[in-house]
């Protein structure tokens, strides 16, 4: 449709409507002028004004504001609430609006709305990156406070089936159950199976044999879940980092030694029953920590940032500090030495 233009100077011509906003200049006087966007308008550049007429449907003479810069400043505005889900549009649109105007040739405006919304999406984004770099350690914080809590509660389930296991047969259970030739046969963790509701477990194992034997190894192939710290990498799930301390004095003072709670004369809330290890073992395998008086101390502690969890012959559960002086570990994990602990040494 043919676009028919009049200059200031009185000359009309016509041009094709794909010229529509272009510039061009008139062939009689040379003054440049803008095509306008109908049939029925007519306009110069500058200093004249383009004269009334009917303007087609959607289609308007002269310069608009860009829709993408609107939308742009709108979804900057909303990203300082909904952060980086209105940010990042807002940016694009931003971008893409300022693309339009540049190519309009004036015919498109809005440039300070679309960076306006680039810098306010840019800042919601910023906002909302700041807030997860600080929400991630504040949750990774909360879910080691549930693995350690759940480890807590572990440790203090295997102190109530030592409890009850003393209370069936007047002692504790020895460290590892040894045959006739005093080699090491079966593990603690194996012998209060019945008070940790594992009896099904507990029946299919055979003490005739020892604990790796086929048919023990069929019957221990799943570990019970009281045995295993929730924190620790489940990269194998028959191993289990709770153990005892034995010889020396400790608790557990030797292969089918066992110790009543009489013999605990340093206090059982003062004594070690079970600890959190470095080093897994198999939860059927009758290996322990050995403990020796004047020896260091060596393979405590656990994933837990700081220290490890401790079960005290009471049943209580307490955490040692990673720090903790071997002068103090020899208090604990002696029965008997008759030393005094203060509060504060761990």
């Amino acid at each position: 449709m043919p676009i028919i233009v009049t200059c200031a100077c009185g000359k009309q011509f016509q041009t094709s409507d794909e010229n529509a906003g272009r510039r061009a200049r008139c062939p009689d006087c040379g003054n440049e002028l803008v095509i306008p966007g109908t049939a029925t308008r007519t306009g110069t550049l500058g200093d004249v004004d383009f004269g009334a007429g009917p303007v087609g449907p959607g289609k308007e003479f002269g310069s608009r504001t860009s829709g993408k810069a609107i939308a742009s400043l709108v979804l900057g505005l909303l990203s300082l609430c909904f952060s980086i889900f209105a940010g990042v549009p807002a940016i694009i649109l931003g971008l893409m609006g300022l693309k339009d105007i540049e190519r309009s040739r004036g015919l498109r405006t809005g440039k300070g709305m679309a960076i306006t919304g680039i810098v306010l999406g840019s800042l919601g984004s910023l906002l909302f990156l700041v807030s997860l770099a600080l929400l991630i350690p504040a949750v990774q914080a909360a879910r080691e406070a549930a693995r350690r809590a759940q480890c807590v509660n572990n440790l203090k389930q295997i102190g109530l089936a030592m409890h009850n296991y003393a209370s069936s047969y007047g002692c504790f259970p020895p460290a590892s159950i040894a045959d006739a030739d005093g080699r090491p046969m079966h593990s603690w963790r194996v012998a209060i199976l019945p008070f940790l509701e594992a009896s099904s477990t507990f029946n299919a194992y055979n003490f005739d044999l020892a604990w790796d034997s086929p048919v023990n190894t069929t019957a221990i192939v799943r570990m019970p879940s009281v045995y295993l710290c929730p924190s620790r990498p489940q990269v194998e799930t028959q191993e289990t980092t709770y153990q005892v301390f034995v010889g020396g004095g400790a608790l557990f003072d030797g292969p089918n030694e066992v110790t009543a709670f009489n013999q605990i004369t340093d206090g059982t809330s003062n004594t070690l029953l079970v600890v959190e290890a470095t080093t897994p073992v198999h939860w059927a395998q009758p290996t322990d920590l050995p403990y020796a008086p004047k020896a260091t101390i060596n393979g405590l502690g656990s994933p837990h940032p700081g220290g490890f969890n401790a079960l005290m012959a009471d049943g209580s559960v307490r955490f040692l500090k990673q720090v903790i002086s071997q002068a103090t570990l020899h208090k604990l994990v002696t029965r008997a030495g008759g030393e005094v602990i203060a509060s504060d040494e761990y």
